[in-house]
């Protein structure tokens, strides 16, 4: 009887401890829900903001709407708001789970950075030459569509035209 009386105990015990683990996880790893919308000055939603939550790889990017929903680990925790050619922004979670966040234009970071034929570089990356071709030169030059008027505008740029759609100019070195 002893001996079996002591199983029970010992049981219980181990019971009592495995419960005690469980709740004590839920605690630990306890994720806070928050959610929010990210606009503009001008009171536009901005897709594709990151919002990250600081010291961490856990994060997402706003929606079409400029919406976001994301877990957090804590009230502790800091959200930060970024997006090209806006100021970045932190805010502590606290007690808040819903957030209205307005970015502010980085008119600074605007100025550096280029638009290419192909998409954006930075002006830092740029290894080859940039050219500008201001609107007054095209409008005071008498071609009849844009590739003539960009026609001898810059150096190395060569804009050819053949009578057959479809078939490219390549050059006066092309050998096709």
């Amino acid at each position: 009887m002893q001996k079996e009386k002591h199983f029970w105990t010992k049981a219980r015990k181990s019971m009592l401890l495995l419960l005690f683990f469980e709740m004590s996880a839920n605690v630990v790893f306890a994720q806070i829900k928050v959610q929010g919308t990210v606009s503009d000055a001008g009171g536009s939603p901005l897709i594709g903001v990151n919002v990250i939550e600081k010291g961490t790889t856990n994060g997402t990017v706003t929606d079409v709407d400029g919406n976001f929903t994301l877990s957090v680990a804590s009230p502790n925790s800091v959200l930060a708001f970024s997006y090209v050619g806006f100021l970045t922004q932190e805010i502590p979670v606290g007690n808040t789970t819903r957030f209205s966040v307005v970015l502010r234009e980085d008119v600074a970071s605007l100025q550096e950075v280029v638009v290419v034929g192909y998409g954006t570089q930075a002006k830092k990356d740029i290894t080859g030459s940039v050219a500008v071709v201001n609107t007054k030169d095209l409008l005071a030059s008498s071609g009849s569509s844009a590739s003539q008027q960009l026609q001898g505008k810059t150096a190395g740029v060569y804009v050819g035209q053949t009578g057959s759609p479809g078939i490219g100019d390549h050059g006066p070195h092309s050998r096709y």
